[in-house]
């Protein structure tokens, strides 16, 4: 009996230390305390050009200092995560905050829109039709994600490839689709891909364009993650296969493919990880099939970062090739050549962690326009 007694005793004691102790054990991580910072403003008579380069040494040094504390918060709260029970709350492992005085800085166009009046002009100068094959435009742009940081400018850089590319390569609106943040869900993109290659006739051509955040898993799959994604989980449920996406294309009626994927599937996006920043997945080699009906351009390598054009307003990437595509017909071998040199150089302006250097795998030969 006083065993029985005794071990009742010690389930009461347990029953009342463990809530406490688990409350303890999986409470939040606190939020370290970041470097004040405060909304840049415009000077009286201060160009847009100046503007941009005070802004832009402002979030260098402000990178630099918060990139240490992201790195160890992040660690603290994926430990954390990992051992937490399916009915609690996991922690966000970001710090970014979308309203960060120098993220809302950069997100004021007004601040930046006539640093572009080489891209406007071209924009609207008269244009001829080319021919009367069709062509089709599919954009997936995600700027504010539901679960993870934000990918600064990817909106209106949307806008500016749909516009140049509508205009140079004859495309039509009904035969233009686009899904931007909350609409670019992992069902959306999906299903949208689905519908619109079933709509493909024989001999168009297909532009698929993506902005936001591209990750890798373990085995070096890559996926583009969609606004309702967790870079934690990354699997087929979770986020989309660039090679599905890839293999819909070439199971299509189109004569060709040309990918452009303004994205990093390391995960680093301006240099900031995703997870836990620290592995690099390198990519799988992909098959030969691929490149006689399928260009893909990727505006970095395996081991790079994909970066914003801070000065221009747009993603350092996209900015370029909607300037090559807006300047002269070329084909994808020219296109490649021209912005690689440029994105690398203005990337190591920016400091070596942000090197980016785009890729090309394909038929250089192919011309982009539709003819």
């Amino acid at each position: 009996m006083f065993i029985k007694r005794t071990i009742f005793t010690l389930l009461i004691t347990l029953s009342c230390l463990i809530p406490n102790v688990h409350a303890f054990d999986n409470g939040f991580i606190p939020l370290p305390k970041l470097p004040s910072s405060t909304q840049p403003v415009r000077k009286s008579g201060e160009s847009a050009e100046a503007y941009a380069t005070r802004v832009l040494a402002l979030h260098k040094a402000r990178a630099s200092e918060v990139f240490a504390l992201q790195k160890e918060f992040r660690l603290a709260v994926e430990d954390r995560n990992k051992r937490l029970l399916s009915s609690e709350k996991v922690q966000s492992p970001n710090l970014l905050d979308p309203l960060d005085p120098l993220y809302l800085a950069y997100k004021d166009v007004s601040k930046i829109k006539d640093l572009n009046h080489d891209l406007d002009v071209k924009l609207h100068e008269k244009h001829l039709k080319l021919n009367e094959k069709r062509a089709w435009l599919f954009i997936v742009a995600i700027e504010d994600y539901e679960k993870t940081d934000p990918v600064l400018f990817a909106h209106r850089t949307a806008q500016l490839v749909k516009s140049t590319f509508q205009k140079k390569l004859d495309i039509s609106d009904r035969n233009i689709v686009m899904l931007l943040n909350k609409e670019a869900t992992k069902k959306n993109i999906t299903s949208t891909l689905r519908k619109l290659v079933q709509r493909v006739q024989r001999n168009d051509v297909i532009y698929f364009y993506y902005c936001g955040h591209g990750v890798s898993n373990k085995n070096g799959e890559q996926f583009l993650l969609p606004y309702d994604g967790d870079p934690e989980v990354v699997n087929n449920a979770n986020a989309v296969s660039i090679e599905r996406v890839y293999n819909k294309f070439l199971n299509s009626r189109a004569l060709r493919t040309f990918s452009f994927i303004d994205s990093s599937f390391t995960g680093v996006t301006d240099a900031i990880p995703l997870r836990k920043g620290l592995e690099k997945n390198m990519m799988r080699p992909r098959p030969e099939g691929y490149y006689k009906r399928l260009n893909i351009l990727n505006s970095a390598r395996s081991q790079d970062t994909s970066n914003a054009y801070y000065s221009k307003g747009y993603r350092l990437f996209s900015y370029y090739l909607a300037k090559e595509v807006l300047s002269k017909p070329q084909n994808a071998g020219e296109l490649f050549d021209s912005i690689r040199t440029k994105i690398r150089e203005i990337s190591l302006g920016y400091g070596d962690r942000y090197l980016q250097e785009p890729e090309f795998f394909g038929y250089r030969e192919l011309s982009i326009q539709n003819n």
